[in-house]
């Protein structure tokens, strides 16, 4: 009786230590994408018409596993990634000794997509700690674009053929730097900054369709 209580009570203790360095944080993280070239160009019987894009709302939701080290920790990071756009871009460009010719083009982009890469941090504190990820990415995406009619001054005919959306499969990589408070034990914010290098190829496109640059986010996590 006496030795199986004693076995009962290491092995709570032993379980009670694993589950102490098995520590993993879920987060949800909202920003914007900040386009490394926010430029766009439609090609048409010769004239090469340029737009601009705004940003883009982003977010990601996961996981952040540490799977060891003190101070110093390491683990890996998991989760998904959605993005969208909705919204007209204005095609323009000086043809025929200056006249202009502008087109408006109505967009309709939906990104979805995973990432996993390696995981670090340093904890100044319970309260404070500094992490960096990277890895790769992969995305799905689909876009759907409408050429209006050619708008403004024009001696030039401009044709912008409309077609059905497009779906585009990519790959790239990614890495970010985030710093998080933690106001509890349970709960912690932060922000976060994600730089992404993928490319997205969309060939039956009015126009291209640009998607590289840098997340700026806010992220909030719970302690698991």
């Amino acid at each position: 009786m006496t030795f199986r209580l004693a076995l009962l009570v290491t092995s709570c203790l032993l379980v009670s230590q694993l589950q102490a360095q098995d520590t993993q944080y879920m987060f949800l993280q909202a920003g914007k994408l900040q386009l490394k070239d926010d430029n766009s160009t439609i090609v048409s019987d010769g004239t090469t018409l340029s737009g601009e894009f705004d940003d883009l709302p982003f977010f990601a939701a996961g996981v952040q596993k540490v799977l060891g080290g003190d101070r110093f920790r390491y683990g890996y990071e998991g989760g998904g990634i959605i993005s969208w756009q909705n919204d007209s871009v204005s095609y323009a460009a000086r043809v025929n000794g200056g006249t202009q010719v502008a087109v408006k083009v109505d967009n309709e982009l939906f990104v979805f997509g995973t990432m996993l890469g390696g995981y670090g941090d340093i904890r100044f504190s319970d309260h404070v700690r500094l992490f960096a990820s990277a890895g790769p990415m992969v995305l799905m995406a689909s876009l759907d674009q409408e050429g209006d009619d050619p708008v403004g001054l024009s001696s030039s005919s401009v044709v912008v053929n409309t077609d059905e959306r497009d779906f585009s499969f990519g790959y790239g990589a990614y890495g970010s730097v985030g710093l998080i408070i933690s106001p509890s034990p349970k709960a912690e914010f932060g922000i976060v900054v994600r730089e992404q290098d993928v490319e997205l190829d969309f060939s039956d496109a009015v126009a291209d369709y640009p998607y590289d640059g840098t997340q700026y986010l806010l992220s909030f996590g719970y302690r698991m």
